[in-house]
């Protein structure tokens, strides 16, 4: 691949990693609610998501999404309904908070939330599939050029989250005894189940 080739790649991914999405919104409320541990629990579950659309397209079956336009759909339908549950989730918690004394929380929880948010995401998918033609081409190895640069938004985004991760977790405890929690989940949930309604309407192509 041509350097300017990969440079373009590469501001592509910056944008594409500060681009607001529900990986973002999930790494930071984990983290302050949680805490920072919690918040990289779930960047590792975001990254280990990206390490699947690497094996599909390594594999060469990315594409099935848009050759089967109905696995599109239960994959899309599945991360909507996924993404409201945990808006429900939240909105559940800011109505009813846990009690002062809860426990820290366990970190598998965020980790799957993290990996599932992004595994069931297909527009990620889509984005690659429009995206990757045109820097590696359509040889034999294309695949694998593919799997490689898919990684780079998600190393960009392992560093990105967690930074944002510690952010968080500081701010967190700043509000934690106070209502301003309450709202910040309130807030997280009904952004998740805007991000449900976005996906859901997503079109196929």
């Amino acid at each position: 691949m041509a350097d300017h080739s990969l440079l373009a790649w590469t501001l592509l991914s910056i944008g594409l990693v500060l681009t607001p999405g529900p990986d973002m919104m999930l790494v930071a409320g984990h983290a302050a609610r949680g805490g920072a541990r919690a918040g990289l629990a779930a960047t590792a579950g975001v990254v280990i998501g990206g390490l699947w659309y690497m094996a599909l397209c390594g594999f060469g079956f990315l594409s099935v999404l848009t050759a089967f336009p109905a696995l599109f759909t239960v994959v899309k339908i599945a991360g909507a309904i996924y993404l409201a549950w945990l808006g429900f989730r939240l909105l559940s918690g800011a109505i009813r908070p846990a009690p002062a004394a809860a426990e820290a929380p366990a970190l598998g929880k965020p980790f799957w939330q993290g990996l599932l948010t992004t595994a069931l995401n297909p527009k990620v998918a889509l984005f690659f599939l429009a995206i990757l033609p045109q820097f590696v081409g359509v040889g034999p190895d294309a695949p694998l050029k593919g799997a490689l640069l898919i990684a780079v938004p998600y190393v960009m985004g392992a560093f990105w989250l967690s930074g944002l991760a510690i952010v968080a977790a500081r701010a967190g405890r700043a509000v934690k005894t106070s209502n301003a929690m309450r709202w910040v989940e309130g807030l997280l949930g009904v952004a998740f189940f805007g991000l449900a309604g976005r996906l859901a309407l997503a079109r196929n192509v």
